[in-house]
């Protein structure tokens, strides 16, 4: 009884290496030869462009009712604050839409810490937790 267990447990073991080895000649996949953490990393550059509102003109946005555009969709917004470092439950003061070197953009104004400033963030319309398309930022005292 053991001998013929023997011969049962070895055959199993030879038709799973057969199996194994024939799929990943038939199907090698995509497999990396080394780590891929460093090739996962992405890094957002920094915004080039500079906002086209003066200090006032964004001011002004407090007092008016957003203008988000394309960014309407309030899961869709919370996402793009999300890519931007900011939690879902952030408030978005003030929103418009402008044109950055002929590339549409949304204005955003978030709060700032300290008390008393906030941000403006010029972001692409497709803003998305994955790729924000931040074009351009700047600080604002409020009065």
């Amino acid at each position: 009884m053991r001998r013929v267990a023997a011969w049962a447990g070895g055959a199993a073991a030879l038709v799973a290496i057969g199996v194994g080895t024939v799929a990943l000649i038939r199907f090698p996949g995509d497999t990396p030869s080394g780590p891929r953490s460093l090739d996962a990393i992405t890094v957002e550059s920094a915004p080039t462009a500079v906002l086209p509102l003066s200090e006032p003109e964004i001011l002004e946005l407090l007092d008016r009712r957003p203008e988000y555009g394309p960014l309407t969709d309030p899961a869709r917004r919370r996402g793009c604050l999300a890519g931007l470092g900011y939690p879902a439950s952030t408030r978005v003061l003030g929103a418009r839409e402008v044109t950055i070197n002929g590339h549409p953009a949304v204005v955003l104004l978030v709060p700032d810490t300290p008390e008393g400033t906030i941000i403006a963030l010029a972001v692409a319309p497709s803003c998305s937790s994955a790729d924000t398309g931040l074009m351009a930022d700047t600080i604002v005292r409020r009065p």
